[in-house]
């Protein structure tokens, strides 16, 4: 049960931001999104400035979380449950850093 759930949430965690970050980076670079809008009662983080820094934003955590899913499902295909648990691991770790970048203003 521990290596099926450790396998499911290294895979479905990296994958969801992988393609939350992919989607919304096409979108933004095909003219199909946009920035959210900036209102008084709300301060943005920095990436908000411009669409080039947004888009390197997200470019640079897309990559990250795709490297991250593609590691889970090469290391859960080959049974090495150590390998899973770190990339399971990893991806916590950028969920923080995603944390983090957002809150710095």
């Amino acid at each position: 049960m521990n290596k099926l759930f450790i396998a499911f949430a290294a895979i479905i965690s990296s994958g969801i931001f992988a393609f939350a970050y992919w989607s919304e980076w096409i979108s933004l670079r095909f003219g199909e999104g946009s920035i959210p809008e900036i209102t008084e009662d709300f301060t943005p983080p920095y990436y908000y400035a411009s669409t080039e820094l947004y888009q390197q934003v997200l470019f640079i955590f897309a990559c990250l979380f795709l490297l991250i899913f593609g590691f889970a499902i090469i290391a859960v295909s080959r049974k090495k449950w150590g390998q899973v648990m770190f990339a399971f691991s990893i991806s916590m770790l950028c969920i923080l850093a995603v944390m983090i970048n957002g809150a710095i203003k």
